[in-house]
């Protein structure tokens, strides 16, 4: 038994309420509330350093909150982090993946883990969807980077969590495969999941997202939906407005001078 919240009409997936989290006696999420709810996407975008990262494995059971709390499907995700993780699908940026396993035996390690079962046509389907049937027989620590995340995006795609939470999950796509990965997450919000995805790639936040959060230092420092930012900011693209709340636009602009800028002596 557990506790589904609604808000709006919509069952929320993932709920920050409060959260806080010091490193060194440095805070680095500083008060933060949000929820995403089932079929949404939100996009989380902020420099490097920013507190996505944090707020993720907080998620994931990962780090605790020193204040606030962290609900996925209206459970406590430190009450029940085993049941949360379970619900959970994590892309991180960095593939955490047994270099020693071929491919499919990593996929039937993860299905007995998540206790799922598909079919092996539906496996193959989406292997080569993703490119991977041709490396089937190699080590997973013979596949170049790339494919090592699609092994993960596989391992995911061959699931039905509840949840999906994609730290830079386009990093190193082609355009091709970057628009597999977009059709699958809209599917799966279609199909009722709550998405939460990071991404430094601005236009396709501005394609995908039904929500953008910025966070910049631990704090949101503005969230809406594409069009609802753009006309607060005057019709600008999500790009500017980037730049613009995290401090970047006036920062650039005097790099780029000082690069074409002549000494004068």
């Amino acid at each position: 038994m557990f506790l589904c919240i609604v808000i709006d009409g919509m069952s929320v997936r993932v709920g920050y309420n409060g959260v806080w989290k010091f490193f060194d006696g440095n805070p680095v999420v500083k008060g933060v509330s949000f929820s995403v709810g089932s079929g949404e996407i939100v996009c989380l975008l902020g420099p490097n350093g920013s507190g996505k990262s944090t707020l993720f494995r907080m998620a994931l059971g990962v780090v605790r909150p020193d204040r606030g709390t962290v609900l996925v499907d209206g459970l406590d995700v430190f009450s029940n982090v085993i049941e949360v993780r379970r619900r959970i699908g994590f892309m991180p940026e960095e593939p955490v993946i047994y270099e020693s396993l071929r491919i499919g035996e990593f996929l039937d390690f993860m299905f007995s883990v998540y206790g799922v079962k598909p079919g092996k046509e539906r496996v193959m389907e989406v292997l080569g969807v993703l490119g991977l049937v041709e490396h089937l027989g190699k080590l997973i620590g013979e596949l170049s980077h790339g494919n090592k995340r699609k092994v993960m995006l596989a391992s995911l795609m061959l699931r039905d969590p509840s949840v999906l939470i994609l730290d830079e999950v386009f990093s190193g796509l082609d355009p091709g495969m970057a628009r597999v990965v977009r059709m699958w997450m809209r599917e799966m919000a279609r199909r009722g999941a709550g998405v939460l995805v990071s991404t430094h790639i601005l236009p396709i936040a501005e394609a995908i997202a039904d929500r953008v959060l910025i966070i910049h230092r631990g704090s949101i420092v503005a969230e809406g939906r594409p069009e609802e930012l753009k006309e607060l900011f005057g019709s600008k693209e999500l790009e500017d407005i980037f730049l613009e709340v995290t401090g970047y636009d006036r920062s650039v602009e005097e790099v780029v001078k000082a690069l074409y800028t002549e000494d004068v002596e």
